[in-house]
């Protein structure tokens, strides 16, 4: 009776340790479906690319960039197709608008946020084109609208899309163009990472960056948690690991602050003070770290990419300063 007794002792034992196996495998199974399933949803295509780029049927102007979107869709036929390919062969799309004034050597390159319309930067165009007779590009982003990729990087391959923006910029104005870049959000922070590679371009006369990120793991684990309820920072080793495996892409690059120092063109760098996407301590550290000249404006009471429409005249007078600023800088170093 013993021996029978400690037999079935042995086998509940056995049973016990595989049925703890198992629910640790089932765990770490969902664990990464989880993961899987928030890769995808953080680097896939935020929209289908539409077959057909159509003006909209209804627009609200009720906010400045509402209004800027109005005036971009009225006057669309000054607004010229163009592609290129990138380094990866991916298709980009944008717009472009001559100046009126052909023998402008002045150019403004805008870069909208992520999952937005490009048209959304018409207001900053209207804006700097009251400040410069200019040539415009609005760049529809890797992933966003007409342009191709399935995949967006965060600013990663964005920022080398943007030297390739240049080069077009270039060969339609002219070698000694001069370029202003103005981002927001994700277009921002692409800005800010172009500026810190060894080979920008000289061409580039300043960087209006509005709302940029510092560290895009911060800002994907208050994505996770805001979106799905879950602690970010428990998921987000693992679908970093899966973004390097499967695309090359390490998250950890995609950091504004940490060489910032490498950027030499003048920045002017807006920032909400009620922004709780791009917290403004993280535009801090991104001003403090550059080293070239450079001024933060906090627009307080403003959310997310609301600076614009929260102070519009604090906004114009600030981005005025400092193009009357740069142009002086260029002409001082003679680059004018």
């Amino acid at each position: 009776m013993m021996i029978l007794a400690s037999g079935k002792l042995t086998i509940a034992v056995i049973l016990l340790v595989l049925l703890f196996f198992l629910a640790v495998a089932a765990l770490y199974l969902g664990y990464l479906t989880v993961c899987r399933k928030l890769y995808v949803k953080i680097f896939k295509r935020p929209k289908p690319m539409p077959q057909v780029d159509r003006s909209p049927s209804k627009i609200d102007q009720s906010t400045v960039y509402g209004r800027g979107r109005n005036w971009f869709y009225t006057n669309r036929m000054e607004f010229v197709n163009v592609r290129i390919d990138s380094f990866d062969k991916v298709r980009l799309s944008g717009y472009f608008r001559p100046s009126a004034d052909r023998s402008s050597r002045f150019a403004v390159i805008l870069l909208h946020a992520y999952d937005e319309h490009p048209s959304e930067m018409s207001a900053y165009a209207r804006l700097l084109m009251k400040q410069i007779q200019c040539h415009v590009l609005i760049a529809h982003g890797r992933a966003h609208l007409m342009s191709g990729g399935k995949t967006c990087t965060y600013g990663l391959y964005e920022s080398v899309d943007l030297i390739r923006w240049i080069d077009f910029v270039r060969q339609q104005v002219g070698n000694d163009c001069r370029i202003f870049i103005m981002g927001r959000g994700l277009g921002a922070s692409t800005a800010l990472l172009a500026s810190q590679q060894k080979d920008f371009p000289e061409n580039v006369a300043g960087i209006i960056a509005d709302s940029p990120y510092e560290q895009l793991e911060t800002i994907l684990e208050n994505k996770i948690k805001a979106h799905y309820k879950l602690d970010g920072r428990l998921f987000l080793s693992s679908v970093r690991r899966m973004a390097i495996k499967r695309k090359g892409l390490d998250i950890r690059l995609c950091d504004t602050a940490v060489h910032a120092d490498r950027t030499r063109v003048p920045v002017l760098i807006f920032q909400g003070g009620n922004d709780d996407v791009t917290p403004p301590e993280g535009s801090k550290r991104i001003y403090d770290n550059i080293r070239a000249p450079k001024r933060l404006v906090q627009v307080d009471h403003a959310g997310h990419l609301m600076c614009y429409d929260k102070s519009p005249a604090v906004y114009e007078r600030e981005v005025r300063k400092f193009v009357e600023e740069c142009v002086v800088r260029l002409v001082s170093i003679g680059r004018m």
